[in-house]
């Protein structure tokens, strides 16, 4: 990219956000509330048992993933975390990805992350655009 080049103000604004940590202080807070009203255990706790239940019955099904290089079945278990969005991960009563995209619909958030980008645009001055749309 040229010196003349602007860089896209949404990018720009993203970078921003992220760098100033609410990007990671969004995903602790939903990783830490609870999976729903009628289970208070963390998100996270939650994903960590499923994670670790699917790995032990990797292992349980293909033993040699135990002697095979870190590295290999580390991709290889990603891979089938991976597949299928996550379902591996989901129980009877738990869809991960539906939990997810559940918080992502929530008004609260929508307003909680307009307020910040538009604190973001009035505190930095590499923005040239107004706000009061």
């Amino acid at each position: 990219m040229s010196k003349h080049e602007e860089i896209d103000p949404a990018k720009k604004l993203a970078d921003q956000f992220k760098k100033q940590g609410h990007f990671d202080k969004i995903k602790q807070d939903m990783l830490l509330g609870p999976i729903d009203n009628t289970d208070s255990t963390p998100l996270q706790d939650f994903i960590k048992t499923r994670v670790s239940a699917v790995v032990q019955t990797m292992v349980k099904d293909d033993e040699s993933l135990i002697f095979k290089n870190r590295g290999s079945t580390s991709a290889l278990i990603e891979g089938q975390l991976l597949k299928d969005g996550y379902r591996k991960l989901d129980t009877d009563t738990i869809s991960v990805d539906a939990r997810i995209r559940k918080i992502f619909e929530q008004p609260q958030l929508t307003t909680q992350l307009k307020e910040t980008l538009v604190r973001e645009l009035d505190t930095s001055e590499d923005y040239e655009f107004s706000t009061d749309n």
